[in-house]
């Protein structure tokens, strides 16, 4: 008998809202495998999808399943009477992933152009192999170390360099990654009241010091992307609405942060933990394969969010018009219809690719590919580096946070 089969989908759910549970897995897959895989969750007010198909359905659909959820969303929790969260809510409501087409087009090509083949495999792995360099080159063999420090540092230091945003300390780093962690606060379906006001007050700081930023691009204009957006027109030849601008930024950098932080923290305990097929894939050249089924079995991502626009049947089960739809991208991962053996570490699975993590249709990732070059380049750095890296104690996973799944602590012996 399977841990999953010992929980009714009502004691699963329970436990995913737990903020104390360590392991969601077993949780998916009660849910997953009970009914149609589609359950309503009266605390949250919305329904939890946990099959493969039908959150690939979900994702391409989008004349059924609008993104346009920032309000209904925890993001948009502020206190109307305080201007600071007022400010900082109007601005993070305009990100391109709480809109759907014309609009989700119209903003996702502020940042698209960024993204192409050609920067990934130019400048952007070249600042990628920068930046871990010089993080690995701070450590020596034989040193224990809460790898997390480096995990969390590289994102923000790397997606620091693709935006423009001047870092040059350990303390930046840190202050912008406070900033980004804010953001996803504001995210999080168990941040509320207190919690939620202190995070979209940090996310305001966010804004304003990327607004400080944008506004000096346009009298002191560089090389970077945030002197290309701030120079950029609308169809009219217009300067494109600043707070548009400075939603997508955000956007960029916080998604380009914590969640690459999540990968590269889960990535390194799956490759220390099962060392034989970490020296297979080494020997054989092929951590870029390991990457997508690190993705599929620890996605640093857990939820993502849909509002039916009409009457519609997902699964069995009939949705009205208006409903909240959580995906649950971790429980399509493991889904036995879609991967075989679903819950072991396979870096040779033939459709690990085929993994939810970054979305399917067109809010697919924009920055997926920036993710796993990072994830590939850490990785094979620190094995060559430190071919004799270990876990030396047990890894704490942060457990409050739902909508993300990423280590606090990750202590290796390098």
């Amino acid at each position: 008998m399977t841990s999953s089969s010992l929980l009714d989908p009502a004691q699963a759910m329970a436990g995913l809202l737990d903020p104390e549970n360590r392991d969601p897995y077993p949780l998916y897959a009660a849910l997953r495998e009970s009914g149609d895989g589609v359950h309503w969750c009266e605390p949250m007010g919305a329904y939890f999808a946990t099959r493969y198909d039908d959150i690939k359905v979900m994702s391409r659909r989008i004349d059924v399943y609008s993104s346009e959820h920032f309000w209904p969303s925890p993001a948009g929790e502020h206190n109307p009477d305080d201007p600071r969260q007022v400010a900082s809510v109007d601005v993070a409501s305009r990100q391109f992933m709480f809109t759907d087409p014309p609009d989700h087009t119209r903003l996702r090509k502020i940042l698209s152009p960024h993204f192409n083949t050609a920067a990934l495999n130019g400048r952007w792995r070249s600042l990628v192999e920068r930046v871990v360099d010089e993080r690995l080159s701070r450590l020596s063999p034989g040193q224990t170390v809460n790898f997390m420090e480096v995990a969390n540092a590289v994102p923000v230091a790397v997606i620091a360099g693709v935006i423009g945003v001047p870092v040059e300390t350990d303390a930046d780093l840190v202050r912008w990654r406070a900033w980004s962690r804010a953001m996803g606060a504001t995210l999080d379906i168990s941040v509320h009241g207190p919690e939620q006001e202190k995070a979209v007050l940090g996310q305001g700081e966010f804004i304003d010091a990327l607004a400080e930023i944008l506004d000096r691009r346009r009298w002191d204009p560089r090389d970077d992307m945030i002197t290309a957006v701030a120079q950029l027109a609308d169809d009219a030849d217009e300067p494109v609405d600043e707070k548009d601008v400075l939603a997508q930024l955000l956007l960029l950098f916080a998604a380009g942060n914590d969640t690459t932080a999540g990968l590269l923290g889960n990535g390194v305990q799956l490759l220390l933990t099962h060392r034989e097929k970490t020296e297979r894939l080494r020997a054989e050249g092929s951590l870029a394969g390991g990457v997508e089924e690190i993705l599929r079995f620890e996605p640093p991502v857990h939820f993502d969010l849909r509002l039916t626009k009409e009457p519609v049947v997902l699964g069995e089960t009939e949705l009205p018009a208006g409903a909240a739809v959580y995906q649950i991208l971790p429980a399509a991962n493991r889904d036995p219809r879609v991967f075989a053996d679903p819950d072991a570490f396979d870096p040779w699975r033939p459709n690990a690719r085929n993994h939810m993590s970054f979305l399917h249709g067109p809010h697919h990732c924009i920055g997926a590919g920036l993710a796993r070059v990072e994830g590939e380049v850490l990785f094979k750095r620190l094995l060559e580096r430190f071919p004799d890296a270990r876990l030396d104690g047990e890894p704490v996973r942060r457990t409050r946070d739902k909508a993300t799944r990423g280590l606090e602590e990750l202590p290796v012996r390098l």
